[in-house]
């Protein structure tokens, strides 16, 4: 269990002289007495029960196993994050990112070409009367 019965008997002690003293301005010595006895008794049961079940929820779980099911407990335990060396692989792929994939390497920058550009500087009526209409029928 945890600590020891001094625990218990002073937690008893301090039950009882707070009893006796509250209970000692409204009755006779002797009832003040009794009750500050039945009060150390109780609170030193209190405690023995608290240090009961704190002592079991502490306390590692002691189990009697066979070495096989040790042995089964123990497989998982270890977890290796070591990664292989992919140094070259990735190169290879950066080096695929870059090629126009025809092996042949991409030259410089190159703009996006599109089919076609409208601009809305200067709209052809025509155009923005299709794109309404097509707009409106779906």
């Amino acid at each position: 269990m945890i600590g020891s019965w001094r625990l218990n008997v002073a937690f008893g002690g301090f039950g009882g002289i707070l009893t006796f003293l509250i209970s000692l301005s409204n009755n006779p010595l002797s009832t003040t007495l009794m009750r500050s006895l039945y009060a150390f008794l109780v609170f030193t049961a209190i405690a023995f029960v608290v240090r009961f079940v704190l002592s079991q929820l502490l306390s590692p779980v002691r189990r009697t196993e066979t070495i096989e099911s040790s042995l089964d407990n123990e497989r998982g335990a270890a977890l290796d994050l070591m990664t292989p060396d992919d140094g070259e692989s990735l190169s290879e792929m950066m080096k695929e990112q870059w090629a126009d994939g025809k092996g042949e390497p991409i030259k410089g920058f190159q703009p996006l070409q599109p089919k076609r550009l409208v601009s809305l500087d200067n709209p052809n009526p025509e155009e923005v009367v299709q794109a309404i209409r097509r707009l409106t029928d779906e």
